[in-house]
């Protein structure tokens, strides 16, 4: 129940996938597109009650749109796909529900209380929910009042008081260490790359933290420009349709609202741990979408011609699309290939450049490794796993002084449990100094009382100091934690007081 975030829902999902499948990738994907398509079933069913006329065309390009690729195809985003789902429900049973009554309240509340278990951006619902009453239903205000507390305060006592999970950051990012003031620098880009992403999806990359640290052309004023041509685009239509008292003022306010809302949690007025990431679009732009066909439904064209040249253009650019989020999905064959394409694009990153050298060392090209190893290094010094790989690469080349650095720097970094176990096995195996490795793994057990590694390592140590009782005491408890070969072999020939074969 640690950590920096709470996303229990998410865990108990990849828990009851394991505990059916195993660690078959194929169901977790499965599951993760079939979240997708009712996803966009729920979107399509909104968008229908609000514009009945081309609501299937925005529905399809949620569906297929390569800026939601990201959010679908990996695995670990599942928080996306999931908070969405349960938010978008809640959204359209306020919709098509009487919440004056105690039934329907609480499911709505359940809903809500799920989306905020799946990711914290679940709040976003909470909000978004709450304008749609007060614009179309504000009859059930009160009931809706009492679900979004409900929802919350449940949330809350979960959070805070049972799981003690506060709100931290890792300050690892570029975009996290800033102040305000130089986050709000960045501001006019990440409202632009989403926009241009939406248009024009490119450059996709995985892990982005770029940052505006200057004013000038390129990185501040153009972005600014085009967001602000586009902010004046949509209050000067907003405006137009009050002026006109538009039946479709409201629902044209509403999207809006989903728009700016969604997008604004992600303008690092709070800093995330990224700057950006094609995946936190995927509410936003159901708002986008939702804005289009308010307008376009609206627009009536009489000439059969001009509509069949539009509807075909409009098929063009979703068959586009699709073909773009299909080449997208090739980068993802696996890590090596995501990796060594993004990082052309997303450069100077300190995690990509770290997970490329990981893929490089597990295909063998350890001096390639090393390079991308030590350039995470030099962008994020205060990180621990990249400090922690470019020790593994020095242990390779036996060079155990130097690779018991790198890992000593993990372990004050981050405390990073991967960097003790290899520091203890350094000492034990490499330089066959049971002495040491005893003294470091009673110290570490500490900090880390529940690590298998640590407590197999101090049998062993105690077993080659010939204090066999202690050895005997420390190998029951690593098996107790961890019940596999390794734990098992030397608990029962301990046990047995049998010699261990250790190599």
């Amino acid at each position: 129940m640690g950590g920096l975030y709470y996303k229990p829902l998410m865990s108990v999902s990849f828990s009851a996938l394991y505990t059916i499948f195993g660690p078959n990738p194929f169901f977790f994907h499965l599951f993760q597109i079939t979240l997708h398509i009712a996803n966009t079933i729920l979107v399509f069913l909104l968008f229908k009650h609000f514009f009945k006329r081309l609501a299937f065309f925005p529905a399809l390009i949620f569906l297929v749109h390569p800026i939601n690729s990201e959010a679908v195809v990996y695995s670990a985003a599942l928080q996306d796909t999931l908070f969405f789902f349960f938010g978008i429900f809640a959204l359209y049973f306020t919709v098509n529900k009487n919440l004056r009554s105690l039934k329907n309240t609480g499911i709505l509340a359940l809903l809500l209380l799920l989306s905020l278990l799946s990711k914290e951006t679940g709040v976003v619902f909470i909000f978004i929910t709450a304008f749609y009453v007060l614009l179309f239903k504000k009859k059930e205000l009160v009931f809706s009042v009492a679900a979004f507390l409900a929802a919350a305060g449940l949330y809350s006592l979960l959070r805070f008081a049972l799981a003690g999970i506060f709100f931290n950051k890792h300050g690892l990012s570029p975009i996290t260490i800033m102040t305000l003031q130089e986050r709000l620098l960045s501001i006019p880009k990440i409202i632009y790359f989403y926009l241009k992403t939406t248009f024009f999806p490119n450059e996709l990359a995985i892990s982005q933290h770029w940052v505006v640290n200057s004013i000038n052309f390129n990185e501040f004023y153009f972005p600014l420009a085009v967001i602000s041509l586009t902010g004046l685009t949509l209050i000067s239509i907003l405006i137009f349709l009050w002026l006109k008292k538009a039946d479709n003022f409201l629902s044209y306010l509403f999207f809006l609202a989903i728009f700016v809302v969604g997008l604004g949690v992600h303008l690092q007025i709070v800093p995330l741990d990224m700057t950006v990431a094609d995946r936190w679009f995927y509410m936003p732009m159901v708002g986008l979408l939702g804005i289009v066909g308010v307008t376009a439904s609206k627009l009536s064209v009489k000439n059969y011609k001009i509509k069949s040249i539009l509807t075909m253009a409009v098929l063009l650019i979703i068959g586009g699309l699709a073909v773009r989020t299909i080449v997208r999905n090739t980068n993802w064959k696996d890590g090596l290939t995501l990796y060594s394409h993004d990082i052309q694009i997303a450069r100077g990153n300190f995690d990509l450049e770290n997970n490329f050298g990981v893929e490089l060392y597990r295909a063998g090209r350890f001096d390639e490794a090393e390079e991308h190893f030590l350039k995470s290094t030099e962008l994020a010094p205060h990180w621990w796993t990249n400090w922690n790989n470019s020790g593994a690469i020095m242990e390779r080349k036996g060079k155990y002084e130097k690779a018991k650095e790198f890992y000593q720097k993990a372990i004050d970094n981050g405390g990073y449990y991967l960097s003790y176990e290899n520091f203890a096995t350094i000492l034990l195996y490499r330089e066959n100094n049971p002495g040491e490795a005893k003294k470091f793994a009673e110290e570490s057990l500490q900090k880390l009382p529940f690590n298998t590694k640590l407590w197999l390592i101090l049998a062993v140590s105690n077993y080659q100091l010939g204090d066999k009782e202690k050895a005997l005491e420390a190998a029951k408890r690593a098996f107790s934690l961890s019940q596999n070969e390794q734990t098992y072999y030397v608990y029962s020939r301990l046990s047995q007081n049998l010699p261990l074969e250790i190599k």
